[in-house]
C-alpha cells in the first residue's frame, strides 16, 4: 500500500511540475508587446492590444486576451508614425472585445482533448469590396517577397511534396474517416459570441450587415471508438442579418430578419466512419421584413386567380413577421424543411418542401390563410370581373352582379368565412413557378352561365302559371256563358 501511495504521490508531482513548467513558459513567451510587434509585421497593419491575462496557473485556467484592434493596410513608415496610437474607429478592419482560450490539461495524458473554451466575444469584421474587384484584406492574399534563400528552400519544399504526392498517387487513396482521428475530442463551446460583420461593396453599391451574430458549436464529442455514442456537434446560431440600402441583383430587393438555429450535426456515418454530416435543427425567425422576394412575388399573380378576382395587389410589398419556425433537415446538398409557419398582419403561410442549395431548385406546398379584412378587395375584384362578363353575355336584365360575386366569394372562402388558398411551388429560388391547386375554382363564365339557366328557368315557370291562369280563366268564361244558356232554355 505504502508504494501504491509513494507511486501515486511522483504521478501527482509529476503532473503537477508539468503545469507549473508549462505555466511558466507561457507567462515567458507571451507578451503583449511582443505580440503587437509580430501581428504588425505578419499582417502589415496598425494592431493594438489591450491586455494579456496569463497567470501562473494559465495552463489550467486559460488564457484571455483583451480589446484587440486591427487597421486596414499600412506602409512601414505608416505604422512607425502610428506607434503608440489608437486604431482610428473609421480604419477599423478587425476588433475584438476579448479572445478567451481555455483547454484541460489532464486529459491530454490519456490521449484525449478537452477544450473547455474557444471564443470570440464581440468581434468587429469590416469587410470592403473595391470597384476594382480587390478586398481590403487581398495583400494579406498575395505571396510575399522573398530572399534568395527562402526562394530556395520554398523550392526545395515543392519538390519533396511533389515526389510525396507522386509516391502517394501510386497508391489507392483512402478517405479520411473516424479511426484518423488519434484522439477523443470533448469540447465545451468554440466560436463567437455577439459579432458584427458588415460588408460593402464599392462597384454595386451594395452594403450588408451581419448584427448580433452569437455563432457556437458545443458540447461536441466524438469517440471514434464508440460513434454510436459519441458522434455529435450542438449548433448555436443567433444573428441579425439586413441589407443597407436595396439589393441591384439577386432575387430578393431588401430584408432585415432575425434568425436562430439549435441542432445538432453528425459528423460521421456510424457504419462506414467516412465524413458524411448529417444536420437535424429547427429554425426561428423572431422577427423580419423582406421585400421582393420571388416566391412571395409569384403567389400574388397567379394568372387563375387574377382571372377570377384579379392580382392580389392589396398584400404589402414588404413581408413583415414575427415568430416564424421551420424544422431542418441537410444532407449531400439537399435541404429539407417542414412544419414551417409564418404569420403576418396579411396571413398564415404554412410550407414544407426541399430545395437544393447547389442547383436552387426549389419543391414547395404552401397553404395561405388570408386575413378576415382582405375579403372586401377580393370580392370588389370578383364583382369587377362578374360585370364584365355579364355584359359581355349580354345577360344585364337576368342575372345580378351581386348574387353571382357572392357564389363565387363562397367557393374561396372555408367554414370561418376566410380565403384560403393551397400552392405547389416548383422551378428555382429565382425563378419560381407557383400553381394554385385548391380550392377547384369555377370560372368566372360558368357561374355567369349557371346564374342565367336558373332564371330561365324561373322564367319559363312563370310563362307555363300565365299560360295556365289564362286557360283557367277562359274555362271559367264558357262555363259561364254555358250556364247562362241553360237558364234561359229552362
Amino acid at each position: 500500500m505504502k508504494k501504491v501511495f509513494k507511486w501515486l504521490g511522483i504521478a501527482l508531482g509529476t503532473v503537477f511540475f508539468l503545469i507549473i513548467a508549462a505555466s511558466v513558459a507561457v507567462m515567458l513567451i507571451v507578451d503583449k508587446d511582443m505580440i503587437d510587434q509580430q501581428m504588425e509585421n505578419a499582417l502589415n497593419r496598425q494592431v493594438s492590444i489591450g491586455s494579456i491575462d496569463v497567470s501562473v496557473f494559465s495552463v489550467v485556467s486559460g488564457i484571455q486576451v483583451k480589446d484587440v484592434k486591427i487597421s486596414n493596410f499600412k506602409t512601414q513608415p505608416q505604422r512607425e508614425a502610428l506607434k503608440g496610437k489608437p486604431v482610428a474607429a473609421n480604419d477599423l478592419f478587425v476588433g475584438l472585445s476579448s479572445f478567451t482560450f481555455k483547454l484541460k490539461f489532464l486529459p491530454l495524458l490519456k490521449k484525449q482533448v478537452e477544450l473547455r473554451e474557444l471564443v470570440l466575444f464581440e468581434p468587429v469584421i469590416n469587410v470592403v469590396r473595391y470597384p476594382g474587384g480587390q478586398f481590403n484584406f487581398s495583400d494579406l492574399l498575395a505571396p510575399k517577397k522573398m530572399t534568395a534563400e527562402e526562394k530556395e528552400e520554398l523550392l526545395k519544399k515543392e519538390r519533396e511534396e511533389a515526389k510525396k504526392k507522386a509516391e502517394e498517387a501510386k497508391q489507392p487513396q483512402k478517405p479520411f474517416t473516424a479511426d484518423d482521428l488519434p484522439l477523443e475530442i470533448t469540447i465545451g463551446k468554440v466560436g463567437i459570441e455577439k459579432g458584427l460583420i458588415s460588408f460593402v461593396d464599392q462597384g454595386l453599391k451594395q452594403s450588408f450587415s451581419v448584427y448580433n451574430l452569437t455563432a457556437l458549436v458545443h458540447s461536441i464529442q466524438i469517440d471514434p471508438k464508440n460513434l454510436e455514442k459519441k458522434n455529435s456537434v450542438k449548433l448555436k446560431i443567433e444573428t441579425g442579418i439586413k441589407t443597407i440600402g436595396q439589393v441591384q441583383t439577386g432575387s430578393v430587393k431588401s430584408f432585415d430578419i432575425g434568425l436562430s438555429i439549435n441542432g445538432s450535426v453528425k459528423p460521421f456515418d456510424p457504419k462506414t466512419k467516412k465524413v458524411d454530416p448529417e444536420l437535424s435543427a429547427k429554425a426561428g425567425s423572431g422577427y423580419g421584413t423582406m421585400t421582393g422576394l420571388q416566391i412571395f412575388e409569384r403567389l400574388k399573380e397567379v394568372e387563375q386567380l387574377e382571372k377570377y378576382c384579379g392580382k392580389f395587389a392589396f398584400l404589402k410589398d414588404d413581408i413583415k413577421w414575427k415568430n416564424a419556425l421551420v424544422n431542418v433537415w441537410y444532407r449531400g446538398g439537399t435541404v429539407k424543411i417542414s412544419d414551417g409557419r409564418i404569420a403576418t398582419d396579411d396571413y398564415e403561410l404554412n410550407f414544407a418542401g426541399m430545395t437544393n442549395i447547389n442547383s436552387k431548385a426549389v419543391g414547395m406546398d404552401m397553404d395561405m390563410l388570408l386575413a378576415e379584412k382582405h375579403n372586401k378587395p377580393i370580392r370588389e375584384g370578383i364583382a369587377r370581373n362578374v360585370e364584365k362578363g355579364i355584359k359581355a353575355a349580354k345577360l344585364e336584365k337576368y342575372v345580378k352582379t351581386e348574387k353571382v360575386a357572392d357564389s363565387a366569394m363562397k367557393a374561396l372562402t372555408n367554414k370561418e368565412g376566410k380565403v384560403f388558398l393551397q400552392y405547389k411551388v416548383s422551378g428555382t429560388m429565382s425563378k419560381p413557378d407557383v400553381k394554385l391547386v385548391a380550392p377547384k375554382i369555377p370560372s368566372i363564365g360558368d357561374l355567369i352561365k349557371d346564374a342565367a339557366g336558373d332564371i330561365k328557368d324561373v322564367v319559363q315557370e312563370k310563362a307555363e302559371k300565365k299560360v295556365e291562369k289564362v286557360v283557367d280563366k277562359q274555362a271559367d268564361k264558357a262555363k259561364d256563358k254555358a250556364a247562362k244558356k241553360l237558364k234561359k232554355l229552362f
